[in-house]
């Protein structure tokens, strides 16, 4: 079966050396990816090169078999995303901005509008306006958005910042509802661990830009560590390869 996403050999360095470098990664449908690391290791970049929001400097990425530098439109066209914070236009309310959102996707349903609010918990707010939205409920506006077309693929950098516990409960049971009902594949930045524990079936970790470990969380899990634990591990050892001259701490060549 062909992958949902498929990248070989991504590098994008910055000015500043950080980016990612040689990156290959593959996501199966259904997937739940955790994306794992430390702050600057590259992770939004993945994504920002994943959504075409940058170029990279080598290597290709193709979703659903098609190259994103070469048929961007058609490989975006069954992808949803939340890319950092998202901007509203905070004069309207939250009903008027998915329907903004929603003419970009002409065959979208009439009624799926109030049902996203609903999986997301804003149904009783559909008709405020934005400007008066908390934090926590300008992400659950952005994770409407990002849902809302029912893409096949779903890309969430720090989908939780900002969200109470309802909220929290409330994505994790949309997403595990999403991946398992509709088979949608999600690849989710968080530094929620043990919120990755408990959605994801695949984690990866990036330190200095570069993809150090990834598998199914519960082959890497197999001796009774928690994600933390084994985390905090692949960092350790990560450190320890840099000061050993196997890594390049973030400096793609």
């Amino acid at each position: 079966m062909e992958p949902i996403v498929a990248i070989a050999d991504l590098s994008k360095a910055y000015r500043n050396n950080r980016g990612v470098r040689n990156i290959t990664l593959e996501l199966r449908r259904g997937d739940v990816y955790g994306l794992l690391g430390p702050n600057g290791a590259g992770k939004t970049t993945l994504l920002k090169l994943m959504t075409g929001l940058i170029r990279p400097d080598s290597g290709s990425i193709a979703l659903f078999g098609r190259s994103i530098g070469e048929s961007f439109e058609s490989a975006m066209n069954k992808v949803g995303c939340m890319i950092e914070s998202a901007d509203f236009y905070e004069y309207t309310n939250a009903v008027d901005y998915l329907k903004l959102v929603a003419r970009f996707y002409p065959n979208l349903r009439r009624e799926a509008i109030m049902q996203t609010l609903e999986q997301v918990g804003l149904s009783p707010y559909a008709h405020e306006k934005i400007k008066f939205f908390s934090t926590g409920m300008k992400q659950k506006l952005a994770l409407a958005a990002a849902v809302l077309p029912d893409p096949e693929l779903v890309l969430l950098d720090e989908p939780t910042n900002g969200l109470d516990i309802e909220g929290i409960v409330l994505f994790r049971e949309m997403v595990r509802r999403l991946s398992s009902e509709r088979g949608i594949t999600f690849l989710i930045s968080s530094h929620m661990i043990h919120e990755l524990e408990q959605l994801c079936n695949r984690i990866g970790i990036v330190f200095g830009g570069e993809l150090v470990q990834e598998g199914e969380v519960a082959d890497l899990l197999r001796d009774g560590s928690t994600l933390e634990q084994f985390y905090i591990r692949q960092l350790a050892r990560s450190k320890e390869a840099i000061s050993d001259g196997q890594l390049t701490s973030g400096n793609p060549q």
